[in-house]
């Protein structure tokens, strides 16, 4: 099943204002100075492998912090069970386990560009990013999930935009391989 472009178009339903191109062969450094021309906040990539979306980037604009997940265990908001339709309203971002050091300063780095908004008396959605859940706030409300739903796991924080080569990076996630066929994960190294 090929998920990338419904996996796209859910995330564009979800986040306020954005908007969709597509990268096609275009070098990353050329995309981050034409969103900065064009004064976007964020960039967010989304890697596919065969179609499928493995891993995301997010790169805070102009000069903001990028980070790196692997994304796993998709599941759209076709398939989750009683899910919701998002609103108009602008979300509010809840972070959940983000209690570590690396949590506060990988969440502080995503969220950055954003807002803190007044709340609107008729509704509000609310985005929990440990259950991928929206709701409009009402004196009886629950939370009911509007999706995409998945997870993220933390690959790298680098410092400025994306550069693989000269950036400095303040944190990657190591990986050691112990032979051909097999690898272990060893731990985390900080490199601040």
């Amino acid at each position: 099943m090929y998920w990338g472009p419904a996996f796209i178009e859910e995330l564009l339903s979800v986040i306020p204002n954005a908007q969709y191109y597509k990268r096609g062969t275009y070098d990353l450094k050329k995309i981050i100075e034409y969103a900065n021309k064009k004064e976007f906040t964020s960039l967010i990539v989304v890697h596919t492998n065969r179609w499928e979306p493995d891993a995301l980037l997010i790169i805070g604009l102009p000069n903001g912090h990028t980070t790196h997940f692997k994304l796993s265990k998709l599941v759209l908001r076709k398939d989750i069970k009683n899910h919701g339709n998002p609103t108009s309203h602008e979300p509010e971002l809840v972070l959940n386990n983000f209690t570590t050091r690396l949590g506060h300063r990988s969440g502080r780095y995503i969220f950055e560009t954003k807002e803190t908004k007044q709340a609107e008396v008729k509704g509000k959605k609310i985005k929990d990013s440990k259950a991928g859940a929206i709701t409009e706030a009402k004196p009886f409300s629950h939370l009911q999930e509007c999706g995409p739903r998945f997870t993220l796991k933390l690959i790298s924080l680098q410092h400025g935009t994306f550069d693989p080569r000269g950036g400095e990076f303040e944190w990657v996630h190591k990986v050691i391989h112990l032979s051909v066929n097999s690898f272990q994960y060893i731990g985390f190294i900080s490199l601040s």
